[in-house]
């Protein structure tokens, strides 16, 4: 486990699995992650699997620190040892949960991680301009905008851009 301020980041076990398919096709979180298939179980079950075994490419559960109840999802993607950075992604899949906090909570939470226990440098993320709340939220942890690919998403019938952010490692990061 990976304790924080408000939340505690900790290993997924098999019977998150239903409640994450249940978060992965709900259209409100869809349309901030970008998923545009319903996710089916056999689909679902490979993906967790896959997830569950990558040493390199982790996935913790968020639990909020007073209930122990899995509200989200927190992880990283092509973590890259040699250059020592990797890409960070997040999802508070229970709406009652959304705006508290919690979701920056969990980011200050596993860039400290990252920072103090792997070693690594650099973390990124890609959020979508119309993000504004995740926008915010990764602004306070430190993060800043490092360029934008101009309408690379297509949602609701038009064309919006995706934000490249990152966080460097320079040992003045307010939460370390």
């Amino acid at each position: 486990m990976i304790i924080g301020e408000r939340v505690t980041l900790r290993a997924l076990n098999k019977g998150d699995a239903q409640q994450i398919l249940e978060w992965v096709n709900n259209p409100k979180l869809k349309y901030l992650t970008g998923t545009v298939y319903p996710v089916s179980e056999v689909e679902h079950e490979k993906w967790f699997e896959n997830k569950l075994n990558d040493k390199f490419n982790k996935i913790f559960g968020i639990e909020e620190c007073t209930n122990k109840s899995l509200i989200g999802v927190i992880g990283l993607n092509n973590t890259d040892l040699i250059n020592r950075n990797t890409e960070l992604y997040i999802y508070i899949g229970d709406e009652s949960h959304w705006g508290k906090g919690l979701g920056t909570d969990a980011v200050k939470t596993l860039i400290r991680f990252i920072f103090e226990e792997l070693n690594l440098h650099r973390v990124s993320l890609v959020v979508f301009s119309y993000n504004q709340r995740a926008i915010n939220a990764y602004e306070k942890v430190g993060f800043v905008s490092e360029g934008i690919m101009r309408e690379s998403l297509f949602k609701d019938g038009k064309y919006h851009d995706k934000i490249l952010m990152a966080l460097i490692n320079d040992r003045k990061n307010s939460f370390l």
